[in-house]
Order: C-alpha cells, then structure tokens, then sequence
C-alpha cells in the first residue's frame, strides 16, 4: 500500500466512526450525583420526636442529633421545623453528649439534697398554701401534684416529666402559661402567674431543700426549661 491509499484509508476509517455517531476524540462527560432534598417535618400539637420518628421510619435519637436547634429532646413546639436525615447519613452523636450532662446535674442535685425529691403523693389536698407544711409529701413533686392531679408523679422531678407527659397525651412547649407545670432539672413548680415582661410567679415544695417548705417567688424567663400544659 502506497502513501495515498494509507491516506484515503485512514480518512475512510474516521468518516466512518464520525458517522456512527462516535468521534476517535471525543471525551466523556464527567457524571454529577444530585443531592436528594431535605426532608423537614412542621411539628405538630401533640407530636413528640419519637411519634415523627415513627412516622418517618427512623429514631428519634437520630432526628435529635440532626439537628442542633434542638436543645432538648423533651422539648419540641407546635410550629418548629425538624430535618429528617438520610438513612446513610454520619451525625454527631449530640445526645450523648446532652444525657451524659443531665445525668452529672442529676447526680449533683441528689448529693446535695439527700431524699429532696421523692415520689409520695398526697392523700389530701393542701390544707393552705401559705402554710409551712402542705398537704402530706412535702416535696416539689408532691405540691405540683396536689394542685394539678391530673398530672401524676412520674417519678423524681426533671425533664423526664416532658417525655411521660407528651406520652400521656398532653401539651408540653417551653412557655409559660398560668397553670403550668414548670419543669428544670431536678425540680418541678406551679405556675401562678405570668407578666408582661416574660417573667412569671412559681408556686413550690421542697425549697431550700427543706421538706414541707413552701415557698412562692417570681422567676425570669429560662429559669424553667419546659412546661406541662
């Protein structure tokens, strides 16, 4: 074969490549994988993070450590927007770090206020809240208990409470409403009043960790984190 037949050859073989819809040098694409869209929740009246896990097939534990706007997991509001994550997805394990926290203040609490916080119940009613002794507990979970007897005592006072309520059916939020059960670490309060400026009145037991001390005070906002409505 001479120089132009190799010449005519080569341009037959190009031709026919190009036509078959392939080029000798073309490149190949690079591929791009799209991130799926966020999965968000509005919670609900009444929702919990178990109940929206439940629902998205996932667990709570995961929903909590998702999404750092959460400072409790007890907590959540009707209105706050949650981020379902990926079944694949690593997350910082957020509540470890928060159980491992309220178990030290817990721990705290308990050797430095012996049996402060028991769960007796009443027999009876308060004989009058100004008294010294008041009904028959003597301590914060009794009182709140006693003014409220539909919520029962679930166990030592903390933000264990937010979770068994929300299990009981009832509303839980972090505002304060006159006739709400404020709950803080450790301790549990009636709420008697509420003022303009976001403060707000307590009634309790136990305080200054002495049984049957009845004590009333006007607190600031954040003093409780969370209330049973």
């Amino acid at each position: 074969m001479n120089i132009n037949q190799a010449v005519v050859a080569l341009s037959i073989t190009l031709a026919a490549t190009v036509l078959g819809g392939q080029s000798a040098f073309a490149q190949t694409a690079p591929t791009t994988t799209k991130e799926p869209a966020p999965v968000i929740v509005t919670v609900q009246e009444g929702d919990s993070l178990t109940k929206i896990a439940d629902a998205n097939k996932t667990t709570w534990v995961r929903i909590f450590n998702a999404n750092d706007t959460l400072a409790n997991p007890d907590v959540i509001n009707a209105g706050d927007k949650v981020r379902i994550p990926r079944e694949d997805e690593d997350l910082p394990d957020r509540y470890s770090e928060i159980a491992a926290a309220q178990a030290a203040a817990q721990q705290q609490v308990v050797a430095q206020t012996a049996t402060t916080y028991t769960t007796r119940s009443y027999s009876s009613a308060p004989v009058s809240s100004s008294s010294y002794y008041v009904g028959n507990g003597m301590w914060c979970t009794d009182y709140v208990h006693s003014v409220r007897p539909d919520v029962p005592i679930y166990g030592n006072a903390g933000y264990s409470w937010i979770s068994s309520a929300q299990a009981d059916g009832k509303a839980t939020g972090s505002t304060p409403q006159v006739g709400a059960v404020a709950v803080t670490d450790g301790h549990v309060a009636y709420v008697s009043g509420v003022n303009a400026d976001g403060s707000y009145q307590v009634q309790e037991m136990g305080w200054n960790y002495q049984a049957g001390n009845y004590n009333e005070r006007t607190v600031q906002p954040g003093t409780f984190g969370a209330f049973i409505y």
